[in-house]
């Protein structure tokens, strides 16, 4: 039998798969969102456990 898979929500991006960025001070100024590291960018997040 395969080890059951849990997958859940990242905490860390809120299964947005993009961390929340600061707004910049700068107005004009744009920041591109990052992929969130955890997960990877996918917003789930496996646990093998």
């Amino acid at each position: 039998m395969q080890p059951k898979i849990k997958e859940g929500i990242c905490p860390a991006c809120n299964g947005t798969g993009f961390p929340a960025v600061m707004q910049s001070v700068k107005p004009g100024h744009k920041i591109y969102p990052v992929k969130c590291k955890a997960c990877d960018g996918k917003g789930k997040i496996t646990e093998d456990n």
